[in-house]
């Protein structure tokens, strides 16, 4: 038995841990980010502007409960009233102002979605961002790691040499130097490492143990003014604005709407109880039912110019919003063309460092090869080594760019479907809570407390993805 378990607690050691996946980590942050979970919120509490509207045009009832004592007895009575009753209420006509309101809480809602969209794509880029800055902190750590074990070869050999006279003593303090400055840069690396891993679990919950390589791209733009129009047409924070200059709009029909007054259809009934006569009920005194109906219209004529200046304040938020839709449409023409000139910038640096890369380990081989014949010094192959070494971290820089710079764009053109479509999680569906409260008169249906559970703040993953059992 002690031998079999050995065997199971050694096999299981040796079972390879499961690599993380871009997507899984993409998942675990659409899923549970609290950036995110806090914009979900945010949008339910739009959700409540549309029931909040219609609440004007549904019927209200308002039971009523009077007891009056006189406390001076003139009558040498009880001098005491009860009267209990109802009074049910019900719009017939508000100037228009439920249908604007619904309305403009309709484009609310649109515009809370679409800066959830928004946010939802800001959180996706910055964490592919995170996971890109994890393989390139580690390629870097490993080619700092590779630099120190190349000159501590290096000092070595140098050492010896200079034992049996072929090199002086500043050649061997040269190579002490660049030793001790490879040690300084690749803690300096590791600490980069660190702070990469940290960001990383920021924004996933996940600890990056091990991680995948990137995965190949998904199709982008083939030109700056493809991906203004795609900008134009899906970006949410353009759809935001444009939703806010609609809401606005309905905002001043609601506000106008006030000096048409409104007409209210009102039922009451009410039951009396006079003690009178020595607190004999009825003797005395009188008790009763009582009903009534009628009809209530009312219409400002003159408010102190209240209503006129509500409407060109709204007037004014809507220029205002109408304002904000063409500056958004400039920056977006701004940011367009920025990331599309990030993402050639890196695509041309990648093959001038790989063409960097390619020659200077020509020439340290060269260099290393000349130094053993003494037509270079040993200054002159640190060099060569040192060079190696940049161009290689700047190629590990301009391949984690051009990918951070790919997303990037699509996230400027709102066209992230086809990571969105290989993300082993359901997709947070903003409409659910809208649908379930609009037509909600429940005068008690409330959520549960929020401290019990947050769990409507979040996207589903799906069953037996990676990033759920971490």
């Amino acid at each position: 038995m002690l031998v079999l378990a050995l065997v199971s607690a050694l096999v299981g050691l040796a079972a390879p841990v499961h690599a993380l996946t871009l997507e899984e980590a993409v998942a675990s942050a659409y899923a549970g980010n609290p950036v995110l979970a806090a914009q979900r919120a945010l949008v339910r509490q739009v959700d409540e502007g549309v029931p909040i509207a219609l609440s004007q045009a549904r019927p209200t009832l308002s039971p009523q409960l009077n007891v009056r004592q006189d406390l001076r007895d003139g009558f040498n009575d009880d001098g005491r009233l009860v009267s209990a009753g109802a009074v049910l209420g019900q719009p017939i006509f508000l100037g228009g102002r439920v249908r604007a309101g619904v309305e403009g809480g309709e484009q609310r809602i649109e515009s809370a979605r679409a800066r959830l969209t928004a946010a939802e794509n800001a959180i996706i880029v910055a964490t592919v961002a995170a996971y890109a800055d994890v393989l390139r902190a580690r390629s870097i750590v490993r080619l700092n790691e590779n630099q120190v074990r190349v000159l501590g070869e290096q000092l070595r050999a140098s050492r010896d040499r200079f034992e049996v006279g072929d090199l002086t003593r500043t050649d061997v303090a040269q190579s002490e130097a660049r030793l001790e400055a490879a040690r300084a840069n690749l803690i300096a690396a590791r600490t980069r490492e660190v702070q990469a891993e940290q960001a990383f679990q920021r924004l996933t919950g996940l600890a990056p143990a091990d991680l995948q390589p990137l995965p190949p791209l998904p199709p982008l733009p083939p030109s700056a003014a493809s991906a203004r129009e795609q900008a134009l047409a899906a970006n949410p924070d353009l759809k935001a604005a444009r939703f806010d200059e609609n809401a606005a709009r309905a905002d001043v029909k609601s506000i106008a709407g006030e000096r048409w007054g409104s007409v209210r259809l009102q039922i009451a009934g009410q039951y009396q109880d006079f003690s009178g006569g020595g607190g004999t009920v009825g003797f005395g005194g009188f008790s009763g039912f009582n009903a009534s109906i009628g009809v209530s219209a009312t219409m400002p004529l003159l408010t102190g110019g209240l209503i006129a200046a509500r409407t060109r304040q709204a007037q004014a938020r809507q220029s205002q919003l109408l304002e904000t839709i063409s500056q958004t449409e400039r920056l977006l023409d701004e940011e367009v063309a920025q990331r599309f000139a990030q993402l050639r910038n890196a695509e041309a640096t990648i093959a001038s460092a790989q063409a960097a890369v390619a020659a200077n380990r020509l020439a340290v081989e060269g260099v290393r090869q000349e130094n053993l014949v003494g037509s270079r010094n040993i200054i002159d192959v640190l060099n060569a080594e040192q060079e190696l070494l940049n161009a290689e971290i700047a190629r590990e820089n301009a391949e984690r760019d051009r990918y951070v710079a790919a997303y990037a764009l699509l996230e400027v053109t709102g066209d992230l479907s086809a990571l969105m479509a290989r993300l082993p999680v359901s997709r947070y569906d903003p409409g659910e809570n809208a649908r379930r409260v609009r037509r909600s008169w429940g005068e008690f249906r409330v959520d549960p407390d929020p401290r019990e559970s947050r769990e409507r703040n979040r996207a589903r993953l799906a069953p037996g993805a990676v990033a759920e059992e971490r």
